[in-house]
């Protein structure tokens, strides 16, 4: 067989391609306006879709944001400045609060100042439980037929502040009545009493040392628009939440104690004054 008969056949087998027209060209390249308009829409929904989405992730992270605030608020003192000792009680949020006088804790001794002071101590007089004190390395506490029973710091102050409150009104009282029964009040605190009394000097000391609340206090703006007597009113502060000691305190008070002991009652003369 030939070379010219193998290629004049393979010639004659080879398909023959013909040119396509204008129109079926269009036809496979370009879209109709049905097409067009499916196209359109879904380009419009994929981009509604991505609204959604990053609307959907703004606030997701907006409440993350959120969520982070409140825990870095609600435990920043325990982040930056841990614990040394160990302690049942929880970190207690910090707040800011201004400090203003308030008569009813300044005035004389009453039935309405005492209660507003009593009212400062929690049920169970300062004390709560703890029923797991060696976990926190605690010396033992007071045994109680319900558990082990401790003082929180707080409310020792608290009552040690009432006790100067009535000693100081008593002796007010008596040396402005020339009464003749101070003496053994006076002679109460050179004994027994005076020992409680002198305690709570030292104690109180030892607080407001260890507590360091270094807020800068301004002086006040006289009639003449003067400063320069520091009266301490005014001024914010930066305070443990008192709403949060309190919600500690209900919740693991001792209940076998009365919360009358920062201003015990003072039998009053018809004048108001306290009888010594």
């Amino acid at each position: 067989m030939s070379l010219l008969n193998i290629f004049g056949r393979r010639n004659e087998a080879s398909p023959t391609y013909n040119p396509v027209s204008d129109d079926e060209d269009k036809s496979l390249y370009e879209p109709t306006q049905a097409t067009k308009a499916e196209l359109e829409s879904l380009k419009q929904a994929n981009t509604n879709l991505k609204r959604v989405l990053a609307v959907v992730a703004a606030f997701f992270l907006a409440f993350l944001a959120i969520i982070a605030v409140k825990s870095w608020e609600s435990h920043k003192d325990s982040l930056l400045f841990p614990r040394i000792l160990g302690s049942p009680v929880p970190p207690m949020p910090m707040n800011v609060q201004t400090f203003e006088r308030n008569p009813l804790y300044a005035n004389r001794p009453s039935s309405e100042t005492d209660a507003a002071w009593n009212a400062l101590l929690p049920e169970g007089r300062g004390f709560v439980y703890v029923s797991d004190s060696q976990r926190y390395s605690l010396p033992p506490g007071e045994q109680t037929f319900y558990g082990e029973i401790y003082s929180v710091s707080l409310f020792h102050q608290l009552h040690c502040l009432g006790q100067l409150r009535k000693y100081y009104w008593l002796l007010v009282d008596g040396v402005m009545s020339n009464s003749t029964s101070l003496r053994p009040v006076v002679e109460g605190l050179l004994g027994p009493s005076g020992e409680h009394v002198s305690h709570c000097f030292d104690y109180l000391r030892q607080t407001l040392q260890c507590a360091g609340d270094m807020a800068l206090e301004w002086p006040r703006k006289e009639e003449d628009g003067s400063r320069f007597a520091v009266d301490g009113w005014g001024i914010p502060h930066e305070c443990r939440s008192w709403d949060h000691i309190v919600d500690y305190m209900k919740g693991s008070y001792f209940n076998l104690s009365s919360n009358n002991d920062i201003a015990p009652d003072h039998p009053m003369h018809k004048d108001g004054m306290a009888r010594v």
